[in-house]
């Protein structure tokens, strides 16, 4: 399964260094984008910045509420850090599969 992102173009920099080669940059319409690769099979994670998730909130959403095993969409932040209102759909996710909340802590 494939690793894709929708990200601004310094994440995306970032994000090609790690490897991930399906980096997408928001030069066309981002919903339309996020449903495409959404509805994809080989898709196992998509990251998308926080300011990206944000301007999709519902489409995300949506999505979210259908359960879909894959893929699994992870918000990260971009180079000026967590936005205020973050939201951490990954513990939302441990916390519905398992049960127990996740509680994340500053280093």
């Amino acid at each position: 399964m494939k690793i894709t992102a929708i990200c601004d173009e310094d994440t995306a920099v970032g994000l090609r260094f790690a490897g991930i080669k399906e980096v997408y940059t928001p030069d066309r319409n981002i919903r339309e984008l996020f449903r495409e690769i959404t509805e994809r099979d080989d898709v196992g994670i998509l990251f998308l910045t926080e300011d990206i998730a944000n301007s999709i909130s519902r489409d995300l959403h949506e999505y979210l509420l259908q359960k879909r095993e894959f893929p699994i969409v992870v918000e990260i932040p971009d180079k000026r850090g967590h936005r205020s209102e973050y939201i951490d759909h990954v513990s939302m996710l441990i916390k519905r599969a398992v049960g127990i909340d996740i509680e994340r802590k500053a280093l």
